[in-house]
């Protein structure tokens, strides 16, 4: 499994330039432990301090209000890590992570992060370049909710979960209609609406959990 979680972080870019003898180093203290479909991993607010690399299954990373309301920040599967922030500060959780799937993650602690950036001095900077290059994300997620319409929010959303194989953009562990909707603040009979269309004209193909994007997609709905 420690394999595992070394392939995983030599593909997160906060990792990737670092060496093979670093990667495989960080990824021997990980703890492997697996979680049930609909189990919560961590809780807005608590004061845990681990890594999370998903090596299988999927994730739902939230926030919530008083009221129950929720936003859906991400829906993350295998490869896709979540945490990152515990380790380089004291502050509690900033979202709730539940799984959508059966699920199997590699954890690192904050003590043994602390103890392998002692060993490795040039890791560092590369990690703060992945969290800069994430932060940008962020910040041009926030520009499209401010500024588009509720299809402009969506191919957005729909493109930046896509990764490229082999030429091809798909989206391997697709979310619901519904998650959708709360990821880009809309309705799920909009979603519904739109993705209907989008399927009519071939823009894109969705096949169980996976969602292919076939084509461009128009510049309006």
């Amino acid at each position: 499994m420690h394999e595992n979680v070394y392939k995983a972080l030599s593909k997160i870019s906060i990792f990737s330039h670092l060496s093979e003898e670093a990667l495989r180093s960080l990824a021997s203290h990980a703890i492997i432990k697996s979680f049930p479909k609909n189990a919560i991993v961590i809780n807005e607010g608590d004061e845990t301090a681990s890594f999370h690399i998903i090596l299988s299954g999927a994730v739902r990373v939230y926030v919530s209000d008083e009221s129950g309301k929720e936003l859906t920040l991400s829906i993350d599967g295998t490869g896709k890590y979540f945490g990152e922030l515990a380790l380089l500060d004291d502050e509690p959780r900033s979202a709730s992570v539940i799984t959508t799937d059966k699920s199997t993650c590699g954890i690192i602690s904050k003590a043994e992060f602390k103890s392998w950036l002692n060993k490795n001095p040039s890791a560092p900077f590369s990690i703060i370049k992945g969290l800069a290059k994430k932060v940008r994300t962020l910040t041009d997620k926030v520009r499209t909710l401010a500024l588009s319409d509720v299809y402009g929010r969506l191919i957005i959303e729909l493109q930046n979960m896509s990764e490229d194989e082999n030429g091809t953009r798909i989206i391997n562990t697709r979310p619901t209609q519904q998650e959708l909707a709360n990821m880009i603040g809309s309705s799920r009979e909009m979603v519904s609406k739109i993705f209907k269309e989008l399927i009519k004209g071939g823009y894109v193909t969705v096949e169980g959990k996976s969602l292919t994007i076939n084509k461009k997609f128009p510049s309006s709905w």
